[in-house]
């Protein structure tokens, strides 16, 4: 019997394939549940190949990891850049832009949220991640000097609006919600709009004029 031709080592831009194979499996069976070989049957090259540019599972998931959330960074400028100078509605623009990451990268979502085989002191996690979160923190800084956010300390106010940007990306990525753009944006913005009336101070109430007793 002629012997079957070992499958080539190579295969093009073969790191980009092997991501693309690896999101491809992590939509299908979540962060955890695929395998480097799997990985390598589905593009076609020999279980070994991706060894060549992936030291192990792990190196890939954080390849992927950083990649999630330089991607998610960039959604979220992209937005506030677009929504134009009013804090209200840059606010808006990138918490919807979260969302609806969500939707869009599900598979980036799991890898940066979900995953226990991400190696979360990894440089350059920790690269992409500081800088995604330090959008957040700089929006923060430019809305308490404005005035438009009340007094406070930065840490706890991204905190607080990072858990409704992620709780709402979480339902909206188990499909809670409706993902036609339109309506998740007003979901979105919903929700959000409530946050705000706790972030942007008001005036205290004037005090009512007695009324002279004639």
């Amino acid at each position: 019997m002629p012997r079957r031709p070992p499958r080539p080592y190579h295969h093009g831009d073969l790191p980009r394939a092997i991501c693309e194979a690896a999101l491809a499996l992590i939509t299908e069976v979540g962060p955890d549940g695929f395998t480097l070989r799997e990985v390598a049957r589905r593009i076609g090259v020999s279980h070994a190949a991706p060894y060549r540019h992936f030291a192990d599972k792990r190196a890939l998931m954080n390849a992927l990891a950083a990649d999630g959330s330089r991607r998610l960074g960039n959604s979220i400028e992209e937005a506030l850049a677009a929504a134009g100078p009013d804090l209200r509605a840059r606010f808006l623009a990138a918490s919807h832009a979260y969302v609806r990451f969500a939707i869009d990268r599900p598979a980036h979502f799991k890898v940066l949220f979900l995953s226990s085989e991400v190696d979360t002191t990894d440089p350059d996690v920790v690269a992409a991640r500081e800088r995604t979160f330090g959008i957040l923190l700089r929006f923060i800084a430019e809305a308490q000097a404005a005035g438009f956010f009340g007094p406070g300390e930065p840490m706890e106010i991204a905190i607080s609006i990072w858990s409704m940007h992620h709780g709402l990306a979480s339902l909206a990525s188990i499909g809670t919600f409706a993902t036609a753009d339109a309506d998740l944006r007003a979901v979105s913005d919903a929700a959000h709009a409530r946050l705000l009336d706790g972030l942007v101070p008001r005036p205290p109430p004037r005090a009512k004029k007695k009324k002279r007793r004639t």
